[in-house]
């Protein structure tokens, strides 16, 4: 290794600098479920990677506001009181597998698209309708769940043209201010929120419209909920950026204990994205160290399953699995970076940058297991040329109709091109087991590794030298663990 390309990283283990940031939700299907039969069995890593909170995916929790007997609630001339009226079979399912890792849950409560989207047209009976479905998963009503939901969301990209929401922007406003009355009637503390916008940097009625009328109409809102996907920078700074603009534009209407809630994130969002499974599983590292310092509160990628997409049946690429449930890097990356998050509590580390190699230490609370993550990732060349225009437009077909879309983008960082580190020197000190015995592994995920242990060793002292190759585009986890004299 050239000396000039080894990043040189240095940990203080033996003082925590804060607690780490729990942003590691995630969304998709993690298991068969009725209607959903043929996807594999991926619970397992779900758990490993010490998931927290998950969104509900919209083949579940669909409320529609017509008849679809796929809805939470199929058919509006039936009895809302009666649990008989409701479908609640397979968001059962999904629910006690999520429950089952010990994950919390984002409920999700929008149309299924595209075609289920128009506002309510009984606005008091769809309050009494939401209603119950909190309380089906929060008191039990109707066979179902004691506290196994703690978020609720209303909407769903309602700023995707017409796509998502076909009513008014006054007409979402009131569906949300009743789904948000009918969670505080059922317990005030539960969290809810939204409107999941699309478009965060975009002004307009789902952004300064949504927060002037629930201010005016002293509306709770818990958290405000956004989406954003890399497709057009593949910066990983890019959600720390727009929460900072977003954090601004809240603050500004007074909200400032309202949480920012990053509905989904990941490199890409488009079906038909192209990318390498290194490159990607990078990125995905180096996002989420980024987000520890940004101004979001809590995280969702997508997607953490196959792809699977059960309304348009295709594969969707986001997905971090193969068709049949086998790893790649995507889906080591996801592990690593779950059990980095997981230790708790955060300890000071230097070396890194911003620009893609990105590095982030912590602890476990009994001070027994040190867990440094590092991602070496590149933005690709293509991506750090100034646009004429930070603004990217494009058309959405919406049944015979072709609707033209504007998305704000951030400035392109021209000067983030990676320093090209070809490895790292890695220190460790003030172990806090002082000079007693310790063991180091080492995980690795990049073009030929998916997440698994590279090697192992033990030794005496309290500080720790780690040295390897690591180059673009890879993700590697240090792992030193107190042993048992």
């Amino acid at each position: 290794m050239t000396s000039d390309l080894i990043a040189k990283l240095s940990v203080n283990a033996g003082e925590p600098i804060g607690n780490m940031r729990q942003l590691h939700g995630t969304s998709g299907i993690p298991a068969p479920a009725p209607g959903t039969d043929s996807v594999p069995d991926i619970l397992d890593v779900w758990r490993n990677a010490q998931v927290t909170l998950v969104r509900s995916y919209d083949w579940v929790s669909r409320l529609d506001t017509i008849d679809n007997p796929t809805s939470l609630f199929p058919d509006w001339s039936a009895d809302p009181s009666d649990p008989a009226s409701y479908n609640f079979a397979a968001t059962d399912t999904w629910v006690g597998q999520t429950r089952s890792i010990g994950a919390n849950i984002l409920f999700t409560i929008a149309s299924e698209i595209p075609a289920n989207k128009q506002p309510a047209r009984d606005l008091a009976k769809y309050e009494q309708v939401v209603e119950n479905i909190v309380r089906h998963y929060v008191c039990g009503w109707g066979d179902g769940f004691e506290n196994a939901v703690s978020h609720w969301e209303f909407g769903d990209q309602p700023d995707f043209g017409k796509l998502h929401f076909s009513g008014t922007p006054d007409q979402f406003y009131e569906m949300y201010a009743a789904a948000a009355r009918a969670v505080k009637r059922v317990d005030p503390a539960l969290k809810v929120g939204g409107p999941c916008v699309a478009f965060p940097l975009n002004e307009g009625p789902f952004r300064e419209g949504f927060l002037d009328y629930v201010k005016q109409q002293s509306v709770p809102l818990d958290f405000l909920s956004w989406m954003w996907y890399g497709d057009n920078s593949r910066d990983p700074m890019d959600f720390r950026t727009i929460a900072a603009e977003v954090r601004a534009i809240v603050d500004k209407y007074g909200f400032t204990d309202t949480e920012l809630l990053l509905s989904y994130w990941s490199m890409t969002g488009i079906p038909t994205a192209k990318f390498e499974d290194f490159d990607n599983a990078a990125f995905l590292a180096a996002a989420a160290i980024y987000m520890q310092d940004s101004e979001v509160d809590k995280a969702i990628f997508f997607r953490a399953d196959t792809g699977a997409d059960f309304h348009y049946n295709f594969t969707d690429p986001a997905g971090i699995f193969e068709d049949d449930g086998s790893q790649n890097a995507r889906t080591g990356a996801f592990q690593l970076v779950g059990q980095t998050l997981a230790t708790t509590e955060r300890l000071a580390i230097t070396g890194g940058d911003d620009n893609g190699f990105a590095a982030l230490a912590g602890r476990t609370a009994d001070g027994d297991t040190i867990r440094i993550l590092i991602s070496n990732y590149a933005i690709p060349d293509m991506y750090l040329t100034a646009r004429d225009r930070d603004v990217f437009e494009f058309q959405v077909p919406i049944g015979d109709q072709k609707t033209d879309m504007s998305l704000n983008v951030p400035p392109r960082r021209v000067d983030a091109r990676s320093t090209g580190y070809s490895g790292y020197t890695l220190e460790i000190g003030h172990l806090p087991w002082g000079d007693g015995p310790h063991r180091v592994v080492r995980y690795r995920a990049d073009r030929d590794h998916k997440g698994e242990m590279l090697d192992s060793h033990e030794g005496r002292g309290s500080s720790v030298t780690v040295q390897n190759k690591l180059a673009v585009s890879g993700v590697e986890l240090i792992e030193i663990t107190r042993v048992s004299s």
